[in-house]
């Protein structure tokens, strides 16, 4: 099964500062932080920190919970690319109520 791929959210800022002809410099001054700051952001080096989503909220009128949601879906996706848990053992009060297949 191909699983969706969440985009960091980064991407939105990068998609729209060229939509709307703006320069990141001038968002950057406009939400109060450095043009390094958003770009290590647009650029999907860095996180999304909840301080950046509320600048984010007020400054694009994009919630601050949707900036934070797609972080964390990047984040999950990320770590479940990465991590082995074959090792970790289902849960027996998992597997009394479900199939040994994990299924209900």
């Amino acid at each position: 099964m191909v699983m969706f791929k969440p985009p960091h959210p980064g991407s939105l800022i990068a998609e729209y500062l060229e939509d709307n002809g703006i320069s990141l410099r001038s968002l950057a001054k406009q939400l109060g932080v450095s043009a390094a700051s958003l770009s290590k952001v647009a650029n999907g080096k860095v996180s999304v920190s909840p301080e950046m989503a509320v600048r984010l909220e007020t400054g694009l009128g994009i919630a601050a919970r949707l900036w934070l949601s797609m972080q964390a879906a990047y984040d999950l996706h990320k770590v479940r690319e990465t991590t082995d848990v074959s090792g970790v053992p289902l849960h027996p009060g998992i597997v009394t109520s479900l199939g040994r297949d994990g299924t209900a």
